[in-house]
C-alpha cells in the first residue's frame, strides 16, 4: 500500500508491515522516516539490524537466504537495503520481487532509494514491494516549503518558531535542509522549550560557531586530516549532536558513492571546488572500501540510538581521520 510520509506515524501505530520502501531525493528526509520505522521495530524487539549498500557487484543471495531460511529461534531482525543513485539492476529486481512474494515473518525489510529516476517509481520491483508492505514516495522540500518544514521540525525539538523567524532561517540556509536542522538543534540548546521570534533567530544565526558541519564535510572530502580533526573537535565542544555530524558524513560518502558509480558529478549540488574534490577522491577510493565506510556509519548510528557498543564520538573521529589513509586503492 502507498502511505504518505506525513501518515507514516499513524500507520506505525496500527502495526508494522513486513516491507517498507522509501523513495526520495534527500537523504535527510529518508533517514528521518527510516528512524521512525526503526524506533517502532525496536519497541517490538527487532534489535538486530543489517545494512547492505547496493552496487553493480552486489551478491543478492543474502536476500534469498533470508526468505528461505527462517530463524529457528524466531530472532527478529531488520534488513536495510540502500540504493544510491541507481536501481537494483536485473538480479536485484528479481531478488526483491521474489522476496516480496514470501517475506520472512521474523524480519522487516527496509529499502531506501535515493536519487532514482522518476520512471523507476513504476517499475515492477517497486510495485512488488508496495504490494508486500508500505511504499513512501518522498517529495523534495522546495525553498517555498522550507519555512513550514522549519516550523514543524522545531516542534519536534519543543520549539515554537515564529513564521518570520522561519523565513529568515530559510533565507540564510538557502534551502539546505541539513544547515537548517543544525540551526534548529542549536536553538533547542540555547532556548529550550521557548518561542523563537525573529530577534532570537537573528542572534543565533549571527552567533554561529567557528565551524559548521559543512566545514567538516569540505575538510573530509579534501583529505585534510589536520583540519578535519580541528573542525570535529570544535563541533563537539559547541555541543553539535552526533546525529547531525553523522548525517553530514553519510551525505559525503553517499555523494562519493554516486560519483564512483556514474563516473561524474552529475546531479550533485555544490560549488566547483567541492565537486572537484569529490572527483579527485573518487579516483583514489575503492568501491568496496567505500561501502565498508558506509556500513561503519550504520554501526555508529546504531550506537547513537543505544543498540551498539561503540563510543559514537570516538567512532566518528576514527572514521573521519583514517578514511583516506586506510581506504586508498
Amino acid at each position: 500500500m502507498r502511505v504518505s510520509p506525513q501518515d507514516l506515524s499513524n500507520s506505525l501505530k496500527k502495526g508494522l508491515e513486513p516491507v517498507y520502501t522509501l523513495v526520495g531525493e534527500e537523504s535527510l528526509q529518508i533517514q528521518e522516516l527510516v528512524d521512525q520505522i526503526y524506533d517502532k521495530a525496536k519497541s517490538e524487539d527487532y534489535l538486530e539490524k543489517t545494512n547492505y549498500i547496493i552496487s553493480k557487484q552486489t551478491d543478492w543471495t543474502f536476500l534469498k537466504s533470508s526468505s528461505e531460511n527462517y530463524d529457528l529461534f524466531g530472532a527478529k531482525k531488520i534488513i536495510e537495503i540502500k540504493l544510491i543513485g541507481s536501481g537494483p539492476g536485473v538480479a536485484g529486481s528479481k531478488a526483491l520481487k521474489d522476496y516480496a512474494i514470501n517475506p520472512d515473518p521474523s524480519k522487516i525489510l527496509i529499502v531506501s532509494a535515493e536519487g532514482l529516476e522518476r520512471k523507476t517509481h513504476s517499475s515492477a520491483w517497486i510495485k512488488a514491494l508496495e504490494a508486500a508492505g508500505c511504499l513512501l514516495l518522498i517529495n523534495p522540500i522546495t525553498l517555498n516549503q522550507l519555512p513550514r518544514w522549519i516550523v514543524e521540525t522545531g516542534k519536534k525539538y519543543q520549539l515554537n518558531i515564529a513564521s518570520e523567524a522561519s523565513n529568515l532561517l530559510a533565507e540564510k540556509t538557502e534551502g539546505n535542509l541539513l544547515a537548517s536542522l543544525q540551526e534548529i538543534k542549536k536553538l533547542a540548546l540555547l532556548f529550550p522549550d521557548q518561542d523563537i521570534d525573529i530577534s532570537q533567530m537573528a542572534s543565533s544565526i549571527s552567533d554561529s560557531s567557528k565551524y559548521n558541519v559543512f566545514d567538516l564535510s569540505n575538510a573530509f572530502i579534501s583529505g585534510n586530516k589536520e583540519r578535519t580533526a580541528n573542525v570535529l573537535e570544535s563541533l563537539k565542544a559547541e555541543g553539535t549532536p552526533e546525529t547531525l555530524i553523522l548525517w553530514s558524513l553519510s551525505r559525503e560518502l553517499t555523494n562519493l558513492f554516486k560519483v564512483i558509480n556514474q563516473k561524474s558529478v552529475k546531479g550533485i549540488w555544490g560549488p566547483r571546488h567541492y565537486l572537484n574534490n569529490l572527483e579527485e577522491l573518487a579516483k583514489k577510493v575503492a568501491l568496496s572500501d567505500l561501502k565498508h565506510a558506509l556500513q561503519q556509519v550504520a554501526k555508529i548510528d546504531a550506537s547513537i540510538k543505544g543498540s551498539g557498543y561503540q563510543d559514537p564520538w570516538q567512532a566518528i573521529r576514527e572514521l573521519t581521520i583514517t578514511f583516506k589513509q586506510e581506504h586508498l586503492v
